[in-house]
C-alpha cells in the first residue's frame, strides 16, 4: 500500500533525480528518455513546462511521475467546433494547452495519480492561464492504450477517420463547456 498523501507536484529542478523513473513497459521508454535528457532544458528555455511528482518525506528528490505542458492549438472539424456565437464558429484553429507527456512510476500506478495530474492540469490552466490568455482546450496525443483513461476524465477523440486509427490519436478537453456544466 502506497501512502499517497506524501507526494506533491512541483516544477522540475536541475538537481531532481530523473534516473529512477520506471514505467513498466518498454513502449514508454521515450517518456523516460525525455525526462532524463530534455525535460529540464525545455523547462528552463520556455519550450515546455514540466511538473514532477516528489515524495515530500524523502530526503532524495527522486521523480515518481511527471506532466509536461506546452502551448498548442487544435483544428476541429465542423461537428466538433464551438458554436456558442458566430465569433467562435468562424475559426478553424483554437488555442490550447498540450499535455506533451504524462508518466507515473509503475510502483504508483493504479493509485489515482494520473487522474490527479489531469485534474491539476485542468485547474492550473483555468486559474493561471485562462484569466490572462485565451485558451479554450487542453489537447493530448494519447497512446492508443490510454484513450479510455483520458475519456474517463472528459477528453474527446477528434472525430476524423485518420485520427480514429492513429497510434497516438488527438484528444481534447473543452475547458469552456466543462466550466459551465
Amino acid at each position: 500500500m502506497v501512502d499517497t498523501e506524501n507526494f506533491t507536484l512541483r516544477q522540475i529542478l536541475s538537481n531532481d533525480d530523473t534516473t529512477k523513473l520506471s514505467l513498466g513497459n518498454e513502449a514508454y521508454t521515450p517518456l523516460k528518455i525525455f525526462l532524463k535528457k530534455s525535460a529540464f532544458d525545455f523547462h528552463q528555455y520556455e519550450i515546455a513546462k514540466t511538473y514532477v511528482l516528489i515524495n515530500q518525506t524523502s530526503s532524495s528528490s527522486r521523480v515518481w511521475g511527471y506532466i509536461t505542458l506546452m502551448s498548442s492549438e487544435i483544428v476541429l472539424n465542423e461537428g466538433q467546433r464551438p458554436q456558442e456565437s458566430s465569433a467562435t464558429s468562424r475559426y478553424e484553429a483554437f488555442p490550447a494547452v498540450k499535455i506533451a507527456r504524462l508518466a507515473i512510476d509503475k510502483a504508483l500506478q493504479g493509485n489515482g495519480f494520473g487522474t490527479r495530474f489531469l485534474d491539476w492540469c485542468i485547474n492550473h490552466v483555468r486559474l493561471a492561464i485562462m484569466p490572462h490568455v485565451g485558451c479554450r482546450f487542453i489537447v493530448v496525443d494519447a497512446k492508443r492504450d490510454s484513450v479510455a483513461f483520458y475519456e474517463k476524465s472528459g477528453f474527446v477523440l477528434l472525430d476524423t477517420e485518420s485520427n480514429r486509427t492513429d497510434d497516438h490519436p488527438l484528444m481534447f478537453f473543452d475547458l469552456y463547456k466543462s466550466n459551465i456544466l
